[in-house]
């Protein structure tokens, strides 16, 4: 891969792709939506981003009631409904007829070597590690005006956001879901699908979540580092075990005050 980015190490073989990458260092955000304060130095993310603005869905799937502003993403869409599965794991058994999917599901197969400094978290994935890294920032960049709400992921301070809008456009068609967030209602109606197309191939579990099935597994996989000095508690998660610490504190620091209740777990 010839061109190389200057501050990281992104590589690549297109010099449009690499300047396109340097756009992702560049500080200020020269392009800014005027609906929701989304920023970009692409022009082309911002494009596609303006259309998610846009009431009138245009692009309908003739198998299913997928409807889209954008051509690309319906094209996309109808690969769901081709029964052969084209891209295929040499590695296991995982098929997809998506190439992306493929891509992202063949690091699950190679050694975390993007590793956390300040913990025992490791990655495939320089990106997760760098937003891995703001859960230790101390001070939280993004401050919700309404609730105190505070975070270091601008992705995230968006999305909480959009919980203090009162009218919720997105209604789901078989219950009386709703909501702000399209992906919130496309992660609600699995619920309603009887089969679930992701299974753990080594317990019974399964799912209609992709990123619960990727939850489970590291239930399997991932060491328990977490290990509680008076007790044989393990767990992968560093939260879990400063909360199971508390189960054998003495005193009980939050109390009721309308009956005796105590507890450590606020």
């Amino acid at each position: 891969k010839d061109f190389k980015c200057d501050h990281c190490r992104y590589a690549t073989n297109s010099e449009y792709n690499l300047k396109n990458h340097a756009l992702s260092h560049t500080i200020s955000k020269d392009l800014i939506c005027d609906h929701c304060g989304y920023a970009t130095n692409s022009k082309t993310v911002f494009k596609r981003h303006i259309q998610t603005h846009d009431v009138s869905e245009d692009f309908k799937c003739n198998n299913c009631d997928f409807v889209t502003k954008q051509k690309s993403y319906l094209k996309k869409h109808l690969m769901v409904h081709k029964p052969s599965k084209d891209f295929k794991c040499v590695s296991c058994g995982y098929e997809t007829p998506f190439k992306y999917l493929l891509m992202r599901h063949l690091v699950i197969h190679n050694s975390n070597d993007f590793k956390c400094d300040n913990c025992p978290y490791a990655t495939n994935s320089e990106s997760k590690l760098k937003y891995h890294a703001l859960s230790h920032k101390v001070s939280k960049d993004f401050v919700c005006e309404h609730c105190g709400y505070a975070t270091n992921g601008k992705t995230l301070f968006t999305r909480h956001l959009q919980t203090h809008n009162v009218s919720k456009n997105l209604k789901c068609s078989k219950c009386d879901f709703t909501t702000n967030l399209k992906s919130y209602l496309k992660r609600h109606l699995v619920v309603h699908k009887a089969s679930k197309d992701f299974k753990c191939d080594k317990c019974d579990f399964a799912t209609n979540v992709k990123y619960d099935l990727a939850q489970h597994l590291l239930m399997h996989d991932i060491p328990k580092n977490f290990k509680c000095d008076s007790c044989d508690y393990a767990t992968t998660s560093k939260s879990l075990a400063m909360k199971h610490l508390l189960t054998h504190k003495a005193s009980k620091d939050f109390k009721c005050d309308s009956c005796e209740y105590a507890t450590n777990i606020k």
